[in-house]
């Protein structure tokens, strides 16, 4: 299957979850990172606001600013290119590209090798470390610059072995779900 085949079929099993089971596996998962020796070792996370087909991660975001982690989100600013962008709370927060909640663009930006730990959204992913994202390449252009674990997030009824994969795609170093946190076999 292609990832374009692959990302409307799963977009179809999106629509099909329950919001019950998706609000327990979004705050299990968020649970499952903040109680992490990932997390608790890491002083700057890149996190990301989950849009309504992906994982709620308010919980995650609230969690790291009480927790006093630097806190960056990333801001697409073209096409394909996103920087990491330091917030001091959700108020700075605005509408971004794609209509995806971003920083402000007066948040200060972080450099990619500052950062501890790196949240990634997907679309799908797998056991052994594959990520499905959307189709823009923003995090596999942007990850290979950074110098810390990737912790890709997904629900269970999600998680796909087998996913396509090409050059350009960056495995991921660690798979959250509702389960728990598991280290990516890479294939």
């Amino acid at each position: 299957m292609t990832k374009k085949t692959i990302r409307a079929e799963v977009a179809g099993r999106v629509k099909n979850l329950s919001p019950v089971y998706c609000r327990e596996a979004d705050a299990a998962i968020c649970r499952c990172v903040t109680q992490s020796a990932l997390y608790r070792n890491a002083r700057t996370i890149l996190c990301y606001v989950g849009t309504a087909r992906e994982i709620d991660t308010s919980a995650l975001l609230h969690a790291a600013l009480e927790d006093g982690k630097t806190l960056v989100l990333p801001l697409c600013v073209e096409k394909g290119v996103m920087e990491a962008r330091q917030i001091a709370g959700l108020g700075d927060l605005v509408s971004g590209r794609y209509g995806i909640l971003a920083p402000r663009l007066d948040c200060p930006r972080l450099e990619p090798e500052a950062i501890d730990l790196a949240v990634v959204p997907c679309c799908a992913a797998g056991n052994d470390g594959r990520r499905l994202g959307y189709g823009g390449g923003y995090y596999d252009r942007y990850l290979p610059r950074t110098r810390c674990p990737a912790l890709v997030l997904c629900r269970g009824q999600l998680v796909r072995e087998g996913l396509p994969v090409e050059a350009h795609d960056v495995p991921m170093d660690y798979l959250a779900t509702e389960k728990g946190l598991t280290a990516c076999q890479r294939a």
